[in-house]
């Protein structure tokens, strides 16, 4: 299914210019990713995008905040896993709402150098923000630690044989945890 882009009221502005000028010679059209709420407003992100990377890093370099903010989510979300570990280390700290649910996806991936990444920075999130979006995605969550705990004992069981020691746990332990400051 191709991706249908939905984003919260403020966000709309900014993606609807910022999504074609990304998509600029994109090798494959991105299909439909998760969808999920964000302070009530739906955001839908795609499951992979095919931006020519070098297009996106220029995006990200010349942009205002809340575009440059914008391009990294949607980096974090690219198929070069490469390009998606350099947008969540820009990424994660950024004080938007509607950055959360990018950081949160990326737990529940495979790629362990990138679930470091994200834990590694949750200290320098708004816990608030990932309080509420934990709060309102109940269904996203549950599916991220689904995601978490087949890619531990598919890949990195034998690593981290104590499953609360393999990183995916430790963050989304930790993003679970921030529920409580929400409420």
């Amino acid at each position: 299914m191709t991706y249908e882009p939905v984003f919260p009221a403020e966000l709309q502005p900014i993606a609807s210019v910022l999504l074609p000028a990304l998509a600029v010679g994109e090798q494959w059209p991105a299909h439909q990713g998760f969808i999920v709420r964000v302070q009530s407003e739906r955001l839908s992100a795609p499951y992979r995008v095919y931006y020519e990377p070098a297009r996106l890093r220029a995006t990200i370099q010349s942009s205002s905040k809340e575009v440059r903010a914008l391009a990294l989510c949607l980096g974090t979300r690219h198929w070069d896993g490469f390009v998606r570990e350099e947008c969540i280390r820009q990424l994660v700290g950024e004080d938007h709402p509607w950055v959360v649910p990018f950081a949160v996806q990326l737990i529940g991936e495979y790629v362990l150098e990138i679930i470091q990444v994200v834990a590694a920075g949750l200290g320098r999130v708004n816990a608030v923000a990932y309080g509420e979006f934990v709060h309102e995605n109940p269904d996203f969550m549950a599916t991220t630690r689904r995601r978490v705990t087949s890619y531990w004992n598919c890949y990195y069981r034998s690593r981290f044989p104590e499953r609360e020691a393999y990183p995916g746990f430790v963050a989304l332990e930790e993003v679970e945890g921030m529920r409580e400051r929400a409420l």
